[in-house]
This record gives structure tokens, sequence and C-alpha cells, in this order.
């Protein structure tokens, strides 16, 4: 995950250096999730095989796109394809581990180890924020992804020496009582009718349009609203900003998973949706208040509720999942989020240039107003299939 978000570190400086527009940078964004999601049903064959092997896959294509973004990329195009072996490593890296803890966890701690899971990715992914800007900085933004791909090299290696092979799991080929007959490896129609489970899909959809695009646009967010205060910002390292923003909510997002064991996922997966999504609409229109009040209140509100159902929400998914259709559950999921992901900064920056550019205030609320109606729907969506 040390590169995940190297390419949002950097965006101004490639704004500026290949001329991008704000829909431009979006799709540069977003591209990472549009081949995650062309990737993801063989998330499906964790049923089939143990999920390490689909993990190691993944940080093959990993190797390959990192090294090829910091060697080969010098405009829109080029970038985008290597961002988007980037994303096929991602999805087949990370979502397949899920599934990995839930072959060899007892249930009573799949949802701790879950929520745990999601944390560290987010450490980890927040790092890549301060290192990209950091290398950047040092050496040029091509050696800032030379790390990560080192980094997956060594990730391989970990996965061979220390995860053990996972217990033999059923085969996907006989389906649950109650799916439709016939259903096969990829064949999703029994995870559409199981009503709790799409309702944490629907909730998994909205969390990622909301992450991704916050995730994506901050530094360039940030950038922005320095040149609104000046004389009134300490000269910050943006990047390292970002970073400790998204670590501020790591705390968040395992207090949301211990909150959804004791009060049920669905509960506390609703609320927060419902609260990020209500300071989604407040939070790029405060960029011209007092900058410790916009920091200190909006903007860090923010960031802490948008981790803080992570967990729970890929929680809620695996604890409603037929346990022999836990695999496709998991790629079935993965491929609405990977859409939400891909939505999220391309929506985020199509609304930006619409409304008025990234010197304006009102378009970045508009901005972020727009991901937050995604979210409103997601909790009502959410709360009418898992309530009884």
């Amino acid at each position: 995950m040390l590169g995940f978000h190297g390419t949002a570190a950097l965006l101004p400086r490639f704004i500026d250096l290949w001329h991008l527009s704000a829909t431009e940078a979006g799709w540069l964004l977003g591209v990472m999730s549009l081949c995650s999601l062309l990737a993801s049903p063989a998330i499906a064959l964790t049923d089939r095989v143990d999920a390490r092997w689909v993990m190691l896959a993944g940080v093959g294509f990993n190797v390959a796109g990192y090294a090829g973004f910091g060697l080969l990329a010098d405009g829109l195009v080029s970038a985008m394809v290597c961002r988007g072996l980037c994303g096929v490593g991602f999805v087949l890296s990370y979502m397949p581990g899920i599934k990995a803890m839930g072959d060899r966890l007892a249930a009573g701690d799949q949802s701790r180890a879950t929520a745990t899971y999601v944390s560290s990715f987010s450490i980890c992914s927040s790092l890549s924020v301060a290192l990209a800007g950091t290398i950047a900085g040092l050496a040029g933004w091509r050696w800032a992804f030379a790390l990560p791909a080192i980094t997956n090299l060594l990730a391989g290696v970990m996965l061979i020496v220390f995860l053990a092979p996972a217990r033999q799991t059923p085969a996907a080929g006989s389906p649950a009582p109650g799916a439709p007959s016939g259903a096969g490896l990829f064949d999703f129609r029994a995870i559409l009718v199981n009503r709790p489970a799409m309702g944490f899909v629907a909730g998994g959809f909205a969390h990622n349009v909301e992450l991704l695009a916050m995730r994506g646009w901050t530094v360039a967010f940030l950038t922005f609203v320095v040149t609104l205060h000046p004389g009134e910002v300490p000269d910050w390292n943006l990047s390292w900003v970002a970073t400790a923003l998204i670590l501020i909510g790591v705390p968040a997002g395992m207090l949301g998973g211990s909150l959804g064991a004791r009060l049920g996922l669905a509960r506390v997966a609703v609320t927060v949706l419902v609260l990020s999504a209500l300071v989604s609409l407040v939070v790029g229109f405060a960029g011209r208040w007092p900058f410790w009040l916009f920091f200190l209140g909006p903007l860090l509100l923010h960031n802490l509720l948008v981790m803080a159902d992570g967990g729970v929400l890929s929680a809620g998914v695996m604890s409603r999942a037929d346990p022999q259709r836990r695999g496709a559950t998991v790629a079935f999921y993965t491929m609405i989020v990977s859409v939400g992901s891909f939505i999220g900064p391309v929506l985020f920056g199509a609304v930006l240039d619409a409304a008025g550019g990234r010197l304006s205030v009102p378009a970045w609320g508009w901005a972020f107003a727009a991901i937050g109606l995604v979210g409103i729907t997601a909790a009502l969506t959410l709360h009418r299939l898992t309530r009884r």
C-alpha cells in the first residue's frame, strides 16, 4: 500500500506538468479503481484456491505498475496505463486478504480483525502520501514510485514465508440452500437476493465514492485553501498534512469496528454514512472560513467520519455472506466498491470543472456536496435492506 496515494500526493504537479483539466485529473485518479473493477471477479477464485496465491498475483501487477509509472509515464495516457496495472494489483492483493482472514479466524474474531486490517491499510496508504511528497522533493517525482515497487516485492516474500496455508474451504460449485440452481464460481445471483448483504454493498459503494474522492483531491484542495489565507498558515509540507489527516482517522476506523460489534453493524454504518454526508455538504464551502476553524472543524471531522465505517461495512458484508460463497461475495462487493472508487474522483473533478474550476470556493463546495449526496442515498438504502 506504500504507493497507493502517491499519485494523489503529486496531483498538483502532474496537473501543471501535463496540462490536465480537473476532469482529466479525476480520470488519472479514478482509472486505478476502474481496472480494479475489471479484475475483481477473479477474487471469486478464492472459493477454489488459497487466497494467498491470488494475493501473490496482485503484488506482481503492483510491481509492474509502480515501476512502469516511475520509468515510463510521460503524459495522461501512459500514466493511466500504469495506474491501471496498479488497480489490478490492488484488488488482487488487498481484498483477498479479507477472505484469507475469514478462512483462518473464528467467526467471533472476524469483525475486529477486519477493522484492524482496514485500519492497517489506512496507515500504509497514508504513509504513501508523505513518502511520495518527500521523495519527489528530494530526488524527483519518478523516484517516488521506486519505493512501492520494492515494497511489493517484499510483500510477495512475506506472503510466501509467513502466511500459512488455509484450511480447505467448501467448493463454490454447490450452491447454498435457496441459491439459484446451477450457481457457479462467478454466478452472483445468490448474492443479489441476499438483501442484508446488498445493503452493506450499497454502503460500501458510497463509502468508496467519498473516500477516494477525498483522498485523491485533499492535497490539491489544501493547496488552494492555503492561497486563500496568506500569512495565516504555517509553512507546511502539505503531503505530510494529508498523511496526518488520514492517520488521525485510523482510530476512528477501529472505534467504528468496536461499536459495530457492540451496537450492530448496520446501525453504526447508517449513522456514520449520514453524518459524513452532512459534513461533506459543508467542508468545501468552508475554505474561506478562518483557517484554524476550517482545519480543526469540518476538514478534520470529515476525515474522521469517512474513515469510521470502512471496517464496519466490510465486516457487515462478511457477516451476511453465505460461508460457501464468501469468496464470491467479496468479489461482488469489490466490484461494486471499485465502481464507487472510480466514480468518486471523476465525479469530483467533473463537478469542480463545471462549477467554476480549481480557483473557485463554490466549485470545491459543490464537488464535496456531490459525493455527500451519494452517501445519504446509500445510507437510506442500507437502512431499508437491513432492517428487520
